[in-house]
């Protein structure tokens, strides 16, 4: 007769085992940040979150991981993947909130996905308002271009109006740089002159 084993002992190494899974640092900042953009994209937050808090609080782990992150995000900018690359920088936002140059790569990254898109969602229209307004809150110089942003959210929003005025303040100060910013110039004008 076969002796059964009390199922009590069988979860015993099954515990041990999953406390040691949550305590066990998720690796070196070079392997972490991966798989927390690898998160982001899959849309599982809060286990990116888990990762870099795992692995922020180790000694000066946090900011290894900042020029990590941004690398990842910058990759998928690379590719033409503006809404994946601005979650990863939306992610850094939260967790560096002096690092202006996130703050602005996110609204760049979040008007280039409104950009190709065919028409605007409510979700993205009130993403990239509150990305302007949290680099307009921040202070310092703003980057002449945000008033491009602006005009399309104000497009975006039903206010025609106050899209010309953006638009013409824009125009203005704007000198032609970065000259990737002419495509999408051309279209808020013609946009502009279509829709009186």
């Amino acid at each position: 007769m076969r002796r059964e084993r009390p199922w009590f002992l069988l979860l015993v190494p099954l515990a041990g085992c999953m406390n040691g899974c949550v305590t066990t640092p998720p690796g070196p900042p070079e392997e972490v940040a991966p798989k927390i953009a690898s998160a982001l994209d899959e849309g599982r937050t809060e286990d990116a979150d888990e990762l870099f808090e795992a692995s922020a609080t180790e000694s000066s782990a946090g900011e290894q991981l900042y020029p990590l992150l941004y690398e990842e995000a910058n990759a998928r900018y690379q590719k033409g993947e503006s809404e994946r690359s601005a979650r990863v920088l939306g992610f850094m936002a939260k967790r560096y909130p002096r690092a202006r140059a996130v703050r602005e790569a996110r609204v760049y990254a979040l008007f280039l996905e409104r950009a190709h898109a065919d028409a605007h969602t409510p979700e993205l229209v009130k993403d990239i308002a509150a990305a302007v307004g949290e680099l307009r809150k921040a202070g310092g110089d703003v980057p002449l271009w945000i008033g491009l942003v602006e005009t399309q959210l104000a497009i975006d929003r039903g206010e025609p109006q106050v899209a010309r005025q953006t638009f013409a303040g824009f125009q203005k100060a704007w000198d032609g740089h970065p000259t990737e910013l002419a495509v999408y110039v051309d279209d808020i004008d013609r946009y502009l002159i279509s829709h009186p």
